[in-house]
Order: structure tokens, then sequence, then C-alpha cells
């Protein structure tokens, strides 16, 4: 991957000499202690280089009712097979995660549904370990109200942000937990609302016992605008969010990753004006000093209506939202999104996206990309079963012409989609990319560019007649 590292942990040695000179027999040398420092959580990614074991860590998927569950699903895009280990989590108090080993044939991939390694739970989560690393993976989770696909996290972490939650309407919102680990975390839950701050004191010191999934929740009732953060004092956690959308405008579901860190640049690749369509961006602040941040949209041009400046204050440990529908002259069409702060590390950014769906709406939301994950490529492990016209949504961030070429994962490695190989990709747009080859069609997914890019994904909620989409990014790397 072009740009930056992309291990998981970055190792750092110090070692002390005490002098270059002669050392006598009765002063021998002294090595200075060896310390591993892990790297700054991120968004998901394609880990490169040589590894025991990689773990990913999954959200979660619901199994409470008819027509819900999930799956995980392991791509290995080698030409040898790969095997490990897949841990399930309940969220029933006293049932054992259950293990079971896994392997995955060169250059495929395998699904395997949670409910049925464990049927015992209102949510599962799950943690898949691949022995020698290699491959990816990515979790579908299943609700009568639309499916959604969410990148699994490459590591745990004390920190957790979200930005855009919704309880207007009727519609539901809760904190999936998951700890790994054999000892029980104790995390601090906070949330913010149009009105402010709000630390309830039986999410303070909330216990996560080891080896199993917390339901949480917040209790924001009739909320349009909900921040939430989890801080672990003790341990570290997996922290999602599961929503389901009834009213106020929006219909769907969704369980997705959290952001295990701020930024101070955040990406979109996909985002639209359009009849019937509705856009908001969140951008929640948790620090303890204002920030100001500049909005750009991308891919589309300045003109003397639109001038693309559009700058906000968000204070100290608040939320703020920006409609698109408020910013002056946005023409209409697809463009791509940058928040940016000169604040260093301070913001987490959300977009939801509420598009027309036959008769109804279909609700999307999907979590920003920071800087340091633009990249040459990009992969998924769950592509579109049907075809679509809009399918991927390509952002080039560098300010260069370029090509991107679209492959899928078959028995011969991967292969050209037909009609996007080498595909032109102008310095700064946005380009949307039609998935209607049958050979492509329910196969991973490979996105690689001459220039960095971002890559959303826009995915079938469901089978007829449920319709509409769900956007999500694909994996850097």
């Amino acid at each position: 991957m072009s740009g930056i590292g992309r291990s998981a942990a970055a190792l750092l040695v110090a070692v002390g000499l005490g002098g270059l000179g002669i050392v006598a027999r009765d002063e021998p040398s002294t090595l200075e202690p060896t310390f591993t420092v892990l790297g700054a959580p991120t968004m998901p990614f394609v880990p490169t280089g040589s590894f025991v074991t990689s773990s990913w860590f999954c959200p979660g998927v619901p199994n409470a009712e008819e027509g819900t569950g999930g799956s995980v699903v392991v791509t290995n895009p080698a030409d040898e097979p790969i095997d490990g280990r897949l841990t399930v989590y309940s969220s029933e108090p006293g049932v054992e995660a259950v293990s079971q080993p896994f392997d995955v044939e060169a250059r495929s991939s395998r699904a395997v549904s949670l409910g049925e390694v464990q049927p015992a739970g209102a949510v599962l989560s799950a943690v898949v370990e691949i022995d020698g690393g290699g491959g990816f993976v990515e979790q579908e989770a299943v609700h009568p109200a639309g499916a959604s696909v969410s990148p699994c996290a490459n590591a745990a972490s004390s920190r957790w942000y979200f930005a855009e939650g919704f309880t207007a309407g009727g519609s539901t919102e809760v904190l999936v937990l998951t700890n790994p680990y054999p000892e029980a975390a104790i995390v601090d839950i906070g949330f913010v609302t149009e009105q402010g701050v709000r630390d309830p004191s039986r999410l303070q010191g909330y216990p996560v016992p080891g080896r199993s999934v917390q339901v949480v929740e917040l209790g924001a009732r009739n909320e349009p605008v909900l921040a939430a953060q989890v801080v672990a004092t003790r341990g570290r956690v997996v922290a999602a969010r599961a929503q389901h959308y009834t009213g106020a405008g929006r219909a769907g579901h969704s369980v997705a990753l959290g952001a295990p860190s701020l930024a101070s640049q955040v990406f979109f690749a996909d985002g639209e004006v359009g009849d019937g369509i509705t856009e908001r961006y969140s951008i929640f602040n948790p620090s303890e000093e204002e920030v100001v941040v500049d909005v750009v949209f991308l891919g589309v041009p300045v003109t003397d209506t639109f001038l693309n400046d559009v700058e906000l204050t968000v204070p100290a440990g608040r939320v703020l939202t920006l409609d698109t529908a408020d910013v002056a002259g946005l023409p209409a069409g697809r463009h791509g999104a940058v928040f940016s702060t000169f604040a260093g590390d301070s913001i987490v950014v959300e977009r939801v996206i509420t598009r027309p769906a036959g008769d109804a709406v279909a609700t999307s939301v999907v979590m920003g990309s920071p800087s340091n994950l633009a990249s040459t490529r990009w992969s998924a492990a769950i592509g579109t079963a049907i075809a679509i016209e809009d399918a991927l949504v390509v952002l080039n961030v560098d300010a260069v012409d370029g090509t991107v070429t679209v492959s899928s994962l078959g028995p011969g490695g991967l292969v050209p989609v037909p009609g996007l190989d080498q595909v032109p990709l102008a310095a700064g747009a946005v380009l949307p990319l039609a998935l209607t080859d049958p050979t492509s069609l329910g196969r991973p997914l490979v996105v690689e560019s001459t220039q960095r890019i971002y890559v959303e994904r826009r995915l079938p909620r469901g089978e007829p007649p449920l319709r509409g989409r769900s956007g999500s990014f694909m994996l850097a790397g």
C-alpha cells in the first residue's frame, strides 16, 4: 500500500550501549529495555508484512428475532490456503464463547453464519484469527429492515467515537461492546445531544465481562442529533452501534464500527444532491477546545454561485450537523467531501444519506475515513450479488489524472472486470462505477489506481421487495 505504512503495530527499539570504547571486564555494558509501542488505532485496513497471527474484530450482528442474523466473510487472495480460528461471543449472560477452526482455499472466500456457531444470544460478535496473517475479513448484519456490511477492526481499542446518532420518530440506537479478552473491561460511556453533554451515572464504570458482548441502551429518546463516546478505564473493547430507523424521514437498519481514534482530516467518496435525497454530516468534537473545521466538496466545480468554502466552528465536547441542502449553490449530482481542521486530531465525522427506494426510503450511515488511509489499493470481501449501476464510488484525492481498475477474485486469481480495466480517473474527481458483468457478481473485489483514492460501496439492503442501498467503505490495502 502506498503513502503510508500499514503495519498493525510499530516496533520501537531503543538500545543503549553505554559507550563506544573498550569496557573493562568488571564494568559490563548495559542494554536499555526494548519496548513495543502499539500504533495509534485507525479505521480498518488490510495489513501488510509477516505476522504469526492476524486478528480481525467484527462489530456484531442481531440474533434476537426471525429474519435477523449475519455472517463473517474471510477472503484469501493468496495462492496458498490459509487457516485459523473463529470465536463467537454472545450477549446472553452465562453463555460461553464458542471457538472453531476454519480454512479458506487459495483465491477464494468463506462465509460463516455466526448463529450456526452460537445460536444463543440477542447479539453475537466474532473475532477471526488467521494463522500467519494474510486475508481480510468483513461482516454482514441481516435485519428485516435492511442488511448492512462493515469491515472488521484490526484491533480492540480503549476509545471509540460515534458522531451520527438518531432516535427521533421512534428510531432506536444501541451500542454493542465486545470484550474479547479474559479479564473484565471497565468503560465510561457518554453522549451528546442538541441540549448538551450527558454522562449518566449508570454508564460510568460500566463493566464488560471477559469474552462477552454487552448491548447498551443510552436512554436518549427522540433525539435527532446524538453523538457518543466510549472510554475504557481498564482493558480494551470493540465498540459498534446498531441503529433501526423507523420514522422522522428515515428507514433502515445498520450495524457498524465506531471510530477508534480522532482525526484532523476526514474523507468521503460518496455524496449526492437530488430530488428526494437528504444528506447530513455530523461533526463530533470530544476535545476540550473548540475547533474550526473547513469543509470542501470534491468532484464539483467552483462557480460564481458555489464558492465551496464552508467553515464550521464546533464547540468543545459538542456535535454539529451540516445538511447539504443548506450549502448554497452545491450542484445536483454526486460529490465527495473532506473535513479538515488545524487543531490536530480532534474530530470524527459521519455522513447519513436517505434516498428514495421504491415507495419508501432507505437510510445509510457511513463513518468518514482519515487521511492516512488514502491508498492506491482497496479490497472488499463482500461485493454485490446483483447488477448495480453505481455499485462503487471512487474519489481521486490527488491533483493528478490517473486510471482505476476493478478486479474480481476467482479461481484464477484477480481478473479485471470487463469494462473496468484502466478507466480514466481525472484529478480530484468522483467516479461512480457499475458492477453489471455476471462474472464479477457475488465475488470479492479489489480496486487499484495509479493515484491515491478512497472507495465506497453501495450494496443491496436485502432481497426484494426490500429496496435501496447500504453504503460502506472498502478496506484500504
